[in-house]
Formats: structure tokens, sequence, C-alpha cells
């Protein structure tokens, strides 16, 4: 008897727990635009034309990319000199449509593209999305 309330118990808890997914994932699908940032910190001894290349496939992705409905990069100034800090230099901004957008930019060829030209150059990187 103790082994089926357990069992009980255990079913319920998924359940609920599917409930909360699918009830996530009907969030998603509503439509709620997604902000995708990214923090780079470049290998030392990376020139001045390899961060330009690098800014310009990123920069470019706004144009190639469906879905992506504002893109920035840029290098780091903020005064309260945390990123700097933590050697991060530069940031990208990307708010998406959704997040279906989002999920079919991370393997689009284009992006694949642009992570190409900057890996070779990548100390670390941070990434951080959220629902806007």
């Amino acid at each position: 008897m103790l082994m089926l309330m357990r069992f009980c118990l255990l079913m319920t808890l998924f359940v609920a727990s599917c409930i909360t997914a699918e009830q996530a994932a009907a969030g998603q699908a509503a439509g709620k635009k997604i902000h995708h940032m990214v923090m780079f910190k470049w290998k030392e001894g990376t020139t001045a034309e390899q961060a330009a290349a690098i800014a310009t496939a990123l920069v470019g992705l706004k144009e190639k990319v469906p879905g992506i409905v504002s893109l920035t990069y840029g290098k780091q100034n903020s005064t309260e000199g945390v990123a700097i800090a933590k050697g991060y230099h530069y940031g990208l901004s990307v708010v998406f449509e959704n997040a279906a957008a989002r999920d079919g930019y991370l393997p689009h060829p284009a992006h694949v593209a642009a992570v190409a030209v900057l890996k070779p150059h990548l100390a670390d990187v941070a990434v951080l999305d959220y629902d806007l």
C-alpha cells in the first residue's frame, strides 16, 4: 500500500511538472519577444582588422536571419567596469520576435558562419536570454 501511495505521489508530481512545461511553451508560442545578450572576450593578440571582420559578420546577421527585430554590437563603455574586470570588451544584443525565431537563429547558416569568423579569436563568452 505504501508503494502504491508513493507511486501515485510521484505520478502527480510528474503530471504537474508536465503541465508547467506545457504552460511555459504556450507562453513562448504566444509570441513573447526574446532578448539574447552575448558578451565576448577576445584572445590576446586579436588585431583591429580581425575585430572589424567579427563586427561585420555579427552585424550582418540582422539582414540574413529571419525573426530578428533588432541587433546591436559594440565595444563595452560602461563606467561600472564590471564587464572589463572580467575581460569582456564587446557585446551583442539581439531581440527576436519569439522563442521559435531564436531557436531558428542558432543553427542558421549565417549564424554558423559568423561563429566561424569569431571562434578562433574567442577567449571567453557569456550568454543570457530572457523574455521581454
